[in-house]
């Protein structure tokens, strides 16, 4: 009996001498010729981990083995320990001054004022000549284009008439002809493709450790590379892009809500706090008909600014008669009335719902699906038409969510087809290897932020629902995985995960009995989670087994002289009490306001700069109003650094009014641990909040936190408030030290005394494969037993 319990503690000991074992001695040299896998889970915290073991190591035996026969510490991320920025540095080795990624939002000064932007991603045009992937026709000119298809047309039919009439005369006659049909369907072709198309960019400046590894001949596999996008195609590496990639639209992730819930009147849509909208919709005796929105029509609206611009020069023309002028003013309206409508109304498809007792049939396009209420239909195929030559294809899944006392229906986001992706939009490189996976193993999710967290942030589904979705993606992203793996044309193959970070943001509030949002009756509520019956309040526990299941799978498809990573971009705690920086700048003295209105509370509208020494946005950003910098800076060079430290103490100072504990943990000047051109970007000031406290949502957006007072008015909110979002958990604006990632590999890594760090998985991943290390990156390889 005391034997079998000390073989059942045996894995546990392992786990707690881990950092010993990394120098554990006699381990043979890692093979030249062996293969790397890194297996990343976003948001996978080495805190949890350790102690979800220590608790139950038969759950998580093959986290318990790389613990006790490889090695498992916990990984220092980059700072600010936001994805987008995290995953840049993390594949780069480089640190977010040299990538250009300084987070998911910061401010911006293009406007000629200060407000919030993406710090991630830019919305931009792109000239058609500018699109690798753009169709061989976009390489000509369309009145060459036209000279082609008539020259092309002409000696094909002659070529066909002379083998057939036998006649020449009537063989030129038809070759005439089909030239002139082939210069009109050139000149055609070519005149649809629009000149500019919209696209999201990737603002990261530097190149990926798979870049490297794939020039220097080692054929590499990417599945889900976060902030890969947009980048060039490098021979050899075959990259399936993650976090950054928009959805079909062109947009952040929208999704819909189609009810005839009489309390939604909005037939046109109702916004909701993200991108979500909710869509009015009527039965009209038992049979629903709507529409689906894609992106807006771009081609159509550059054919109508074409017409414009001719109309203008016409106008403009003295030989222009009073009646043709005038005929040219009316069609000048109507084209100017039909380009705002554009602008308002995207390309649609149809969707009809013909309702019965206790199902649905929903028909999107030319599919129908037969759904009961809490059913997920297979994933729609939509095309969205914009002209003949240029179309959106999607995928997209529903769920009937109830059918009393009135219809519900969930469309989630508009995936970019994989089969199918726009050549202004790729979502792969090479363009092709989408298309590649999607043939080997089926349409899959493609937007960068997969998985429902913003309806449920907006309290629009239950968590339950959530958690179906978790489970679909995370089943998807196994299926892809495993189809690589079990192929031999890669040395190295990354799959990223992003499904432990999903649930630790929304499900924080089950699993932590001290967050405000905690309801221990809602928290007992039993689901279904990949294939096992568990509490809400479990749903952290078994995102992690399932963490486990993965790596164990992978595991056991390796050869002995393979080299396995697991890594994550940042840690985990939970989210309580959130800290609205602009409230405490004004407390303090250094942010002057203009009288708050409904209007002017957010976007930095209520900023007087005059009087203003230093501001926020973004995540837990702080900038002063730099003279020569910010528009109407009124701090000067000379006393920005004095002022940088009285701002730090004032924050390490700082207390929660209701309980007397420090709010901030830490304080960082990025300019001071960073390096770089791109230092310029990134914020002045970081608080390091100690969790459960985290920058408040007012922040985000640069605002502030107020009240209405009765008389219509606006005053500030406390600077501490509790979280009463569903995005109960986080990592962003928190101490570092607090929220590390995990590190463990099968094989013994002698951990430097300072820890592992981000910015060394770049450099060992590439020293594993015999590739040198270049000279741009930040730290040395980790030595690899």
């Amino acid at each position: 009996m005391i034997r079998s319990r000390l073989l059942a503690l045996a894995p546990l000991a392992l786990l707690l001498a881990g950092p010993v074992l990394a120098f554990g001695k006699g381990s043979e040299p890692v093979p030249a010729d062996g293969r790397v896998v890194i297996l990343g889970f976003d948001g996978a915290d080495a805190r949890t981990v350790r102690e979800l073991m220590e608790k139950d190591p038969k759950s998580y035996p093959n986290l318990a083995r790389l613990a006790a026969e490889g090695t498992f510490t916990p990984l220092e991320v980059v700072v600010p320990q936001e994805s987008p920025v995290s995953w840049a540095s993390l594949n780069s080795g480089q640190n977010p001054g040299e990538t250009g990624v300084p987070g998911f939002i910061r401010r911006d000064l293009s406007r000629g004022r200060v407000s919030p932007g993406f710090g991630y991603v830019e919305k931009k045009s792109a000239n058609l000549a500018e699109l690798a992937d753009a169709p061989y026709i976009a390489r000509f000119s369309p009145t060459t284009a036209a000279a082609l298809g008539g020259g092309l047309g002409f000696a094909a039919l002659l070529l066909v008439a002379v083998i057939v009439f036998r006649k020449l005369p009537v063989a030129l006659v038809l070759a005439l002809l089909g030239g002139g049909g082939g210069a009109w369907a050139g000149h055609a072709a070519r005149s649809m493709l629009p000149e500019s198309y919209p696209r999201t960019y990737n603002v990261k400046k530097v190149e990926s450790f798979w870049d490297h590894a794939a020039r220097a001949g080692v054929p590499v596999v990417v599945l889900d590379g976060a902030q890969s996008f947009d980048s060039p195609t490098t021979s050899g590496a075959k990259v399936l892009h993650g976090l950054g990639l928009p959805d079909a639209r062109g947009e952040l992730g929208q999704w819909g809500i189609y009810t005839t819930n009489p309390a939604e009147y909005k037939r046109e849509g109702n916004s909701t706090t993200t991108a979500g909208t909710i869509y009015r919709v009527d039965d009209e005796g038992g049979t629903i008909t709507t529409r689906v929105f894609g992106p807006k029509n771009f081609a159509r609206e550059q054919e109508l600014e074409r017409e414009l611009a001719e109309i203008a020069t016409k106008l403009s023309s003295p030989s222009t008669s009073l009646e043709e002028s005038s005929a040219l003013s009316t069609r000048k309206t109507d084209l100017e009335n039909q380009k705002a409508a554009l602008k308002k109304e995207p390309v649609t498809v149809p969707m009809v719902v013909r309702l019965e007792p206790t199902r649905a049939h929903v028909k999107i396009g030319d599919t129908e699906q037969t759904l009961a209420v809490g059913q997920w239909s297979e994933f729609y195929s939509v095309s969205f038409e914009l002209n003949s030559m240029v179309r959106s294809d999607a995928i997209t899944r529903v769920r009937l969510t109830k059918l009393e006392p009135y219809f519900e229906l969930l469309v989630n986001v508009m995936d970019i087809d994989p089969r199918n992706p726009p050549f202004w939009q790729p979502i792969s490189s090479p363009h092709s290897f989408a298309s590649e996976l999607a043939e080997a193993c089926g349409p899959f999710e493609t937007y960068g932020w997969p998985t429902l967290t913003m309806p449920f942030k907006d309290e629009k589904i239950e968590p339950e629902v959530l958690l179906e979705d978790v489970e679909f993606t995370e089943r998807w992203r196994e299926v892809l995985t495993h189809d690589r793996l079990a192929r031999d044309d890669w040395r190295c193959l990354m799959s990223v995960f992003s499904t432990v970070d999903r649930v630790q943001h929304m499900m924080y509030q089950y699993y932590d009995a001290g967050h405000p949002l905690h309801k221990p009756e809602v928290a007992a509520r039993r689901t279904q989670f990949f294939g096992e019956e568990i509490a809400l309040s479990e749903a952290i526990p078994a995102i992690y087994r399932q963490m486990d299941r993965i790596i164990g799978d992978v595991l056991a498809k390796l050869r002995p002289e393979d080299t396995l990573m697991v890594i994550s971009d940042h840690g985990f705690q939970s989210f309580r009490y959130q800290v609205h920086v602009n409230n405490w700048l004004i407390e303090n003295g250094y942010l002057a306001t203009q009288p708050l209105t409904k209007d002017n509370r957010s976007g930095l509208l209520f900023v007087d700069w005059s009087k203003t020494r230093a501001y926020a946005c973004g995540l837990g950003f702080i900038y002063l109003n730099l003279e020569g910098r910010e528009p109407n800076g009124i701090v000067s060079r000379e006393e920005a650094q004095p002022l940088r430290e009285e701002i730090k103490a004032k924050l390490l100072a700082a207390t929660d009014p209701k309980t007397g504990d420090r709010v901030c943990s830490d304080v960082y000047f990025l300019q001071d641990i960073h390096s770089g051109d791109h230092l310029g970007l990134e914020c002045d000031i970081l608080p390091g909040f100690q969790p459960p406290y985290r920058v408040g949502w007012s922040t985000s957006s640069g605002g502030v936190s107020t009240k209405k007072q009765e008389d219509g008015t606006y005053l500030l909110e406390a600077i501490v408030t509790d979280n009463d979002s569903n995005w109960s958990g986080d990592h962003v604006s928190m101490d570092e030290s607090q929220v590390r990632g995990v590190f463990l590999s099968n094989r013994k890594v002698a951990v430097p005394s300072e820890g592992v760090r981000a910015l060394q998985i770049a450099p060992t991943a590439l020293k594993l494969l015999g590739v040198p290390v270049p000279a741009e990156m930040d730290l040395p390889p980790l030595e690899v037993r």
